[in-house]
């Protein structure tokens, strides 16, 4: 649980990070910039973190679509930008996209698990492994 709270946090500390971008980008370009920078590491950090128990593929693949949502409903709801139908049916791509990467992260671990067990059994089942051999 402690890996995906970190993970958690890499996702919020990402969307922070690039929300101070269109701060950088106005009038207070270097509060803007600091931010952007300190809060994009404290995010790496927490997504090492996250990677030393998560699959890689999976830890980035959730941080990065799931920023890239929270991204896109910030942008709408605080900075006034236009939500399209294009935008709505990337999102659930990217959903779609998110929940098929740990379906086949998940059937790729029952699968380990499964030729696992049949190296064991295969191995109780020789009848003098040390002599025959």
């Amino acid at each position: 649980m402690y890996y995906w709270f970190m993970l958690f946090l890499a996702i919020i500390t990402e969307v922070a990070s690039t929300s101070f971008m269109k701060m950088a980008s106005g009038s207070n370009a270097v509060v803007g910039y600091t931010l952007m920078a300190i809060l994009i590491s404290i995010s790496y950090f927490f997504l090492s973190q996250a990677v030393r128990n998560i699959p890689l593929a999976i830890a980035y693949t959730m941080w990065e679509g799931l920023g890239l949502l929270l991204i896109s409903l910030m942008s709408w709801y605080f900075f006034d930008e236009t939500f399209s139908a294009n935008k709505l049916i990337a999102m659930a791509s990217l959903m779609t996209g998110m929940m098929l990467m740990n379906l086949g992260e998940k059937l790729s671990e029952k699968q380990k698990t499964v030729n696992k067990e049949q190296l064991i059994n295969e191995k109780e089942l020789q009848p003098c492994p040390n002599i025959c051999n």
